[in-house]
């Protein structure tokens, strides 16, 4: 697949998209290109958010506490497909950007609206409660081609402001690489100008050739500027945009005595599939580096990166130590490279992840993920929910197809059912009642999830993994419902609140299997939303109270805030019967090993034994007349192919075994 097919087959997705009359072509552009600048890791999880006012334009926007860095993107268009975007264009959506951030940091980017509580003043709010922002990231995205080239500028106020481009021949890239069409192949020669000399170093394992070498600053800079996040896959850290005492220390030392870098820095760890050498006058030189990754140094990497179109640095003088493991063995790869890099990373108090990809209940997840069909009434389901367990997981597979296999897959797994690991904590801990986690972000939502589920340990059933996904329609439905509204803003703030409400009101007996069956939720359950809409967004924002929030992003972070909405939630209607589940018909959902074993002990037995059980209880006139009419009930249940609880398990098997206490015998 070429440039322009790619194109083609991008654009075709979006306009699909769009036909089902729940997004527009803008927001599904803009969320197109996030998709792809995620799986490179160089963002978080930005909020669609589409502003076009004179002077100022928005369609997404992402702050990350963890990094203070402020993330701001807009989306332009050629005239043509594939169209040459001119440097001025750039430049103007760049303008917008900025004028977003001045108006929102002077207040006037909302003065003289009516509604004081429209999706710009979140925005305000945001620039102006994040006091301690140190980068602020602006992101142009075309679907033409451009030859820009982004700049890095220290502003006024001492943020530092970086320019990101992301054309179509960027996306196509990205996806090359994640596909492994395309290695990174580094010519140092050719493309860089740079001769590297290196020694090899013996070491005895047949398996690894090591390599020291000394990089040029501007050689490294050149290198991550065009390939970012994707050099640093199989690093264990992100950037941190210069937070912190280490990387700020990085930024002073190359700002202010360059020449001294070299012996400041401990260097950089990467490994490659293969390296090229050549010999001259007695000494080896580095040519080329086939599949090249940095394990250990990414910090150092992006920091100088990061700089190199600061005209007060002079890289000139910068040179960084680099070590290359090649792994000769392609099959030992991926058990060699993680340990290198943890090794490598281990000098400083690197935290491993309490939670990985491969953690058991992710893994499950995944493959229920992959055998559970979407009913669709009496014909067969051509659906399936895909839960991403591993970033760009989604892409990496849809990219190695071609042909109808490739038509299959998006049949099978449209780009809608996509589901991603931080979405899940989202809809878990907005139903386990805890709307003030869910505000504080993604990645902090999902750590604190990561610690639930620890703690829980809950085992994956069918019947968990059906609501699971119930969970999540639920929550994209309140979400299309709020965005109906057109509130004017803080709509994530609203979707978990909501649906924190709808848990708390319903004490976890909301019908999800309903929602899982039908792949949408209750006309009942629509209603009561709507009817919740008024009480919640008054209570975060102050609206119509005349006691307006002064910082609703701030405000819905707090437990207090929960805490006094459930207060309020006692005056407000029931939500109707019909639409929850008895205490018989729910489904424990934090099963234990033991307990799972207890109910696949009781599901084992076929229906016709809990039928014969019903009918000789009857003849024999044993059992009372409620025991009879459950065990009658099990044999439904298995006949229906329903999965029992706990507690129908336990009470299901005490009972058979009374029944044969007084001599019922199994055929």
């Amino acid at each position: 697949m070429d440039l322009k097919e790619f194109a083609q087959d991008f654009l075709e997705n979006v306009n699909l998209a769009v036909e089902d009359g729940t997004t527009t072509r803008v927001e599904e552009l803009t969320t197109g290109f996030l998709e792809y600048i995620e799986d490179t890791g160089e963002i978080n999880a930005p909020e669609l958010c589409i502003i076009n006012k004179r002077g100022v334009g928005l369609n997404a926007y992402d702050y990350n506490e963890e990094t203070d860095s402020l993330d701001f993107f807009i989306l332009i268009e050629p005239d043509t497909e594939l169209g040459k975007v001119s440097n001025s264009k750039v430049d103007a959506a760049f303008n917008k950007l900025m004028g977003l951030y001045r108006e929102a940091k002077d207040g006037s980017l909302i003065q003289g609206l009516d509604n004081p509580n429209d999706e710009l003043s979140e925005i305000v709010d945001l620039v102006r409660s994040a006091e301690d922002i140190l980068t602020l990231r602006l992101f142009v995205l075309t679907t033409g081609l451009t030859e820009y080239s982004p700049t890095t500028i220290e502003m006024d106020n001492g943020v530092i402001m970086e320019q990101n481009v992301w054309d179509m021949q960027r996306i196509y890239q990205q996806d090359r690489l994640r596909a492994g069409k395309e290695q990174i192949e580094i010519d140092f020669s050719t493309e860089y100008d740079t001769d590297l000399q290196c020694l090899k170093m013996f070491n005895g394992n047949s398996n690894i050739d090591c390599y020291l070498a000394i990089i040029p600053g501007i050689t490294l800079a050149r290198i991550y500027k065009k390939y970012h996040q994707t050099l640093l896959e199989k690093n264990v850290r992100t950037f941190l945009q210069f937070k912190g005492a280490v990387n700020k220390g990085i930024r002073d030392t190359l700002r202010n005595n360059p020449s001294m870098f070299f012996s400041y820095n401990n260097g950089i760890s990467t490994t490659a599939s293969e390296v090229v050498t050549k010999m001259v006058d007695g000494q080896m030189y580095l040519t080329h580096i086939m599949n090249w990754q940095i394990v250990n140094g990414g910090q150092t990497t992006a920091a100088i990166a990061s700089v190199y179109s600061d005209r007060g640095v002079d890289l000139s003088e910068v040179f960084v130590p680099m070590k290359i493991s090649v792994i000769k063995d392609e099959a030992k790869s991926n058990e060699i490279i993680p340990l290198i890099s943890t090794y490598a990373n281990s000098q400083t108090a690197v935290k491993k992840s309490d939670f990985s990809s491969n953690d058991e209940f992710l893994v499950a997840l995944e493959n229920f993920s992959r055998s559970e069909w979407v009913p669709n009434g009496n014909s067969k389901s051509e659906l399936k929910w895909y839960f991403e367990r591993t970033r760009g997981q989604y892409l990496d597979e849809l990219s190695l197809l071609h042909g109808q296999p490739e038509k299959m897959f998006k049949k099978n797994y449209p780009k809608r059912n996509k589901l991603t690991k931080t979405d899940i904590a989202k809809f878990e801990m907005a139903w386990e009642q805890k709307p003030e986690i869910v505000s504080l972000g993604a990645e902090k939502n999902y750590l604190q999830y990561v610690k639930l589920i620890k703690n829980v340990r809950p085992v994956v059933t069918s019947a968990y993994y059906k609501r699971l996904i119930a969970k999540g329609i639920l929550y994209r439905s309140i979400d299309n419902i709020v965005k109906r509204q057109n509130l004017g803003g803080y709509k994530a703030n609203m979707d978990c609140y909501l649906l924190s409400c709808i848990s708390a009101k319903s004490k976890k007996s909301l019908d999800l299997d309903y929602i899982w069956e039908h792949q949408q939720i209750q006309p009942e359950l629509e209603e009561v939303i709507l009817n919740l809409i008024p009480l919640v967004w008054s209570h975060l924002t102050g609206a119509g109270t005349g006691n307006q929030t002064a910082n609703v992003s701030e405000w819905s972070k707090k437990l207090e805030c929960w805490n006094s909405l459930k207060v309020k939630l006692f005056n407000t209607g029931d939500i109707p019967a019909n639409i929850q589940l008895s205490s018989e018909e729910m489904l424990d959902e934090t099963l234990t090993a033991s307990q799972l074993d207890l109910i696949n002990k009781a599901w084992d037995y076929s229906q016709n034994t809990w039928f014969e059980l019903a009918n000789w209880a009857k003849k024999n006139n044993v059992l009372s007349p409620l025991e009879r009419r459950m065990a009658y009930g099990y044999g439904v249940t298995k006949s229906r192919n329903k999965t029992f609880s706990f507690k129908q398990a336990q009470t299901a098997l005490k009972m058979l075994e009374k029944a044969q206490g007084l001599g019922f015998e199994l055929s």
